[in-house]
């Protein structure tokens, strides 16, 4: 039944192009990326050059997205989109030469896996929030976000039962035929809308937009700074040293299904209770991830809740809020600021690695659940991005329909 409504609100899309780019976008970048990270583990490479060339990979997204932010504006989303999974395919198939362990040629395949993620992601985005009406931005998201985080799921369960080489050209593979589905679409269907324009500071003096960003910000340093504490701690405790890959695609599986269902709910009670329900537990989470040494159901209850609240956190701040907040402007330069914290916390967490075996877990842990439940407060005063008229509306179709029902059994009895 919930399946049959969300395949209902895909058909009022003008066009379902936005769903398979989609879909194909995240379940083969972020699968190849931890695929990347863990040959790059396995090579033994010095800390110092192994942060350089993150630091490159980083930086190639951030300004590449910049890039591709002034370049859809001269040309269409199509040539820039196309080019972006051109560059995708190559990326794919560069990381066959990463055993080499040459340092430099590391970097630059660090440097071209950035370029295939930047240009064109916040285009891709934008693209949705375009062509999905707000009423309906959550169950759809949620939807969609279901079959990437599942997809993403199965490739990189994938990617640990086959060989290296054929891991990475399945990959290669992937994104071709992401690329081969897209081109058989019109170009007119991604046609920038054309909308008035608004600078980077402007989006930045947008109370609206600061109230969602600052606990965005806390939550991404926060998630990003813990994980080197739990991957050297807590995992090779309770698992071993090889399962970082087995507990994210995992955690991609149990995100999936929390984005289905809370980006359904979203569009029925609001934007704001769900993500302030995914800080409360995730916060709890952290909390309870003190005393993980006592007991293993402590550690597992944190992978359950930590994947549920991604996959609210991944729904909302790259779906739903900043199209929301954009409103009709153009949504491009919103997603690309939304998505910085994420990047520049990715990166920050490789500084803490060397301190993650020393520090004490307790204190980690604590700190981390403190500063998520103070992250909270900024949301108190943030607008609902829902708009008032819908979520009324939709209260009282709720209330009329238990008082037919109470008075159907009123009847009856």
């Amino acid at each position: 039944m919930i399946f049959k409504y969300f395949l209902n609100k895909l058909a009022l899309l003008k066009t379902k192009v936005m769903m398979i780019l989609i879909i194909n976008s995240f379940s083969w970048y972020f699968p190849l990326y931890i695929f990347f990270v863990n040959v790059l583990d396995s090579l033994q490479i010095e800390y110092n050059a192994l942060l350089v060339i993150y630091l490159f990979h980083y930086l190639a997204i951030i300004v590449s997205a910049f890039i591709g932010n002034i370049l859809v504006r001269r040309f269409n989303r199509y040539n820039l989109l196309l080019s972006w999974m051109i560059i995708g395919i190559l990326a794919s198939l560069s990381v066959l030469l990463t055993k080499t362990a040459r340092i430099e040629l590391i970097s630059a395949i660090s440097i071209l896996l950035g370029l295939s993620l930047g240009l064109g992601f916040p285009t891709c985005l934008a693209y949705f929030a375009d062509n999905v009406d707000i009423n309906h931005r959550g169950s759809v998201g949620g939807f969609v976000f279901f079959i990437a985080f599942i997809g993403m799921c199965i490739i990189g369960f994938l990617s640990t039962v086959l060989s290296y080489m054929a891991t990475v050209l399945f990959f290669t593979i992937w994104r071709g035929v992401g690329l081969a589905i897209f081109m058989l679409f019109n170009s007119k269907n991604f046609e920038s809308i054309k909308v008035t324009e608004i600078s980077y500071k402007a989006i930045l003096h947008k109370k609206s937009f600061v109230l969602y960003y600052i606990p965005w910000i806390m939550f991404c340093l926060v998630n990003f700074l813990e994980i080197p504490f739990f991957d050297f701690q807590l995992q090779q405790y309770f698992l071993g040293t090889n399962v970082r890959y087995l507990i994210s695609i995992s955690e991609f599986g149990i995100g999936g299904l929390s984005a289905m269902v809370c980006g359904l709910l979203s569009d029925l009670i609001g934007r704001k209770r769900i993500i302030i329900f995914a800080y409360t537990i995730v916060g709890i989470g952290y909390a309870a991830l003190s005393f993980a040494f006592s007991s293993p159901f402590i550690f597992y209850l944190y992978v359950v809740l930590d994947g549920v609240a991604w996959g609210v956190f991944a729904l909302m701040f790259y779906f739903i809020i900043w199209g929301d907040i954009a409103e009709n402007y153009p949504k491009e330069k919103i997603y690309l600021l939304g998505t910085l914290p994420f990047l520049i916390s990715s990166f920050l967490s490789f500084f803490v690695t060397p301190y993650a075996q020393i520090f004490p877990l307790f204190t980690a842990f604590s700190l981390a659940s403190f500063f998520l439940f103070l992250a909270v407060i900024p949301l108190m005063y943030a607008p609902e991005t829902l708009p008032e008229k819908t979520v009324r509306e939709r209260e009282l179709r709720s209330y009329i329909e238990k008082a037919k029902r109470i008075r159907e059994k009123f009847t009856k009895g």
